[in-house]
């Protein structure tokens, strides 16, 4: 491991600034590949190391990038390829990269270039202010850069080409996150999905499950990417978010307003876990910690000013939690260790109800 692959654990945590209850983040990405060269499954690794170059030497030149530094695949270890993956909420395989695959942010930390991983490169932003956008406006930057520098495979008919043909056309992806606990605990998921069943959204859960929302987080990704312009499609996604979040919002005021023991009951249940247990395995802590921040944000506990619970939520998963714990952790010690985090925490926070 080298001594620059340790600036991965400085990347700001996009959580900081971050106010929205609901809607948590925005994950914004496109894909491109170069029209010389096979897509990279089919390269061999002296055209996957020429292809590595040119990508990054011409993001280097990109003036809408702050300082952008490689970190090449078999220069990192696994930990740091899994903070990158929960920085940016990316549901990549990026354990398995190698070779001459590589990993480009820069100084915002809002930014990643995948480079040779499935397509010769994917721009990703994450972004965690509902400016998608603004985000999206950055995106299109980089990539009008590049297309000065580069010439991306693209064909009159199917658009952009890429690895899987299921992206091609503008090879946008949207994932928007968001924080439906009222929604799901007070049996309302189904009439939202119902209600909100769009042929361009698919609705997910983290580990791309609906029945299964961990975390009480929903995500909303577009389906589609042939035939559609960017612009239709992020409209699409922030009406279909904004729907979402208005539902959540609703059911949240009615909590508030109505004495509903039995939610009562889970959120002090989910304190009471947070604080009193030994062991925490991700999953659990995920929900209880959803219900703990569906509690202070609508009154029920008590928080000291300044915690931010978002940064907490996805600050306990296992690359930011040995990050932050400072110390070598083994695999059968983390829920330990994840439990005494989240004590830490909850100490602050009291009842209200």
């Amino acid at each position: 491991m080298t001594k620059e692959s340790e600036t991965i654990f400085n990347l700001k945590s996009p959580w900081a600034e971050h106010a929205h209850n609901v809607w948590l983040a925005s994950v914004l990405s496109i894909s491109r590949n170069l029209a010389r060269f096979k897509f990279p499954g089919k390269l061999d690794k002296g055209r996957q190391e020429q292809t590595l170059k040119i990508v990054y030497d011409s993001l280097k030149k990109c003036q809408s990038l702050d300082k952008p530094l490689l970190y090449r695949a078999e220069e990192i270890d696994i930990l740091h390829k899994e903070f990158l993956l929960e920085h940016f909420l990316a549901t990549d395989d990026f354990y398995q990269a190698h070779g001459s695959e590589g990993f480009i942010t820069d100084q915002s930390s809002s930014f990643l270039g995948v480079v040779n991983h499935k397509d010769h490169l994917q721009l990703r932003v994450v972004d965690t202010q509902q400016e998608i956008e603004r985000s999206w406006n950055r995106l299109v930057k980089v990539d009008g850069a590049l297309s000065k520098e580069l010439d991306f495979a693209f064909n009159s008919q199917f658009g952009f080409l890429t690895a899987d043909p299921r992206l091609c056309g503008t090879g946008l992806k949207v994932s928007l996150y968001l924080h439906i606990p009222a929604t799901i605990h007070m049996g309302e998921l189904s009439e939202l999905l119902e209600r909100e069943n769009e042929e361009e959204v698919k609705a997910t859960g983290l580990q791309g499950n609906v029945q299964e929302v961990i975390g009480d987080i929903l995500v909303a990704q577009n389906s589609c990417t042939l035939g559609l312009t960017e612009e239709y499609i992020l409209t699409s996604m922030r009406m279909w978010a904004t729907r979402a979040v208005v539902t959540e919002v609703n059911l949240r005021k009615k909590l508030v307003q109505g004495a509903n023991e039995a939610m009562k009951n889970k959120v002090t249940r989910a304190l009471g876990l947070l604080t009193h247990s030994y062991q925490l395995e991700l999953i659990e802590a995920l929900n209880a910690l959803s219900l703990v921040k569906l509690g202070v944000e609508i009154g029920w506990i008590s928080a000291p000013e300044g915690i931010n619970l978002n940064d907490v939520l996805f600050g306990c998963r296992r690359a930011h939690l040995i990050h932050q714990m400072g110390e070598k952790i083994e695999i059968p010690d983390l829920p330990k260790k994840r439990a005494q985090y989240l004590q830490g925490i909850a100490k602050g926070l009291t009842l209200a109800v």
